[in-house]
């Protein structure tokens, strides 16, 4: 319900994204035959399902998942992490952008460990998901596009992309995203510039990626 590619979008130098190469999705249990057949046909051959410590999300049945298809669980939050559930469970940030600054301020190793996710990758395309494909997606995506250089009010624009496509999601209601905000005094696109303010290749690096990795990651979006 919440799936795109990633192509096409504008960065800072002039250019646009690659299509083909991230989409970024809800959680890919959702998907029939046909649907892994359309991944597939889409160039997809890498899926990551982005988790949290503590809690549970349905898997893909590996029995549906195209032969040639690799799948890869990378936990990008820790549920059991008393500082992480005050700072942005019980704060309601997880559910929006004000979670992204603190994971790369404070968690840079589980921001890292996408990124290296990202490029260690074989050829074909990469999907990053999670159970909606709003929030881990979300703060996954902002990492990707921050090093291709897409502008935060894009990457402001796509996050908000995800809002349309959950209105009519069961597992999307009762979740204050917008409220949130407001309540923070600010918008999506000022928290994504305060977390750009941060350098995130630098968070990236100090959080264990390696150079080459990032490179890597940001060429897949960038030719």
């Amino acid at each position: 319900m919440n799936v795109r590619d990633l192509g096409g979008l504008p960065t800072a130098d002039g250019g646009v994204t690659c299509r083909g190469q991230i989409v970024r999705s809800d959680n890919p249990s959702r998907l029939s035959s046909r649907g892994w057949e359309a991944l597939h046909a889409h160039g997809v051959r890498t899926v990551l399902t982005l988790r949290t410590v503590g809690t549970e999300d349905p898997e893909p049945d590996l029995a549906a998942v195209p032969p040639d298809v690799a799948v890869e669980r990378v936990f990008v939050e820790d549920a059991t992490d008393a500082e992480f559930r005050r700072r942005c469970i019980d704060t309601g940030w997880w559910a929006t952008p004000l979670e992204w600054p603190e994971m790369l301020r404070s968690w840079p190793q589980r921001c890292a460990a996408v990124v290296s996710a990202v490029a260690r990758a074989p050829r074909g395309g990469v999907v990053l998901s999670c159970g909606i494909g709003r929030d881990r997606t979300g703060l996954a995506t902002f990492l990707v596009l921050a090093l291709a250089r897409v502008p935060a009010a894009v990457i402001a624009d796509d996050w908000a992309l995800s809002l349309e496509a959950l209105a009519q999601d069961p597992l999307a209601q009762g979740l204050p995203v917008l409220e949130v905000l407001e309540r923070e005094h600010t918008t999506a696109v000022a928290v994504i510039e305060a977390a750009l303010a941060l350098g995130v290749e630098r968070q990236l690096l100090a959080g264990g990626a390696r150079p080459a990795e990032l490179r890597t990651a940001r060429a897949r979006l960038i030719e």
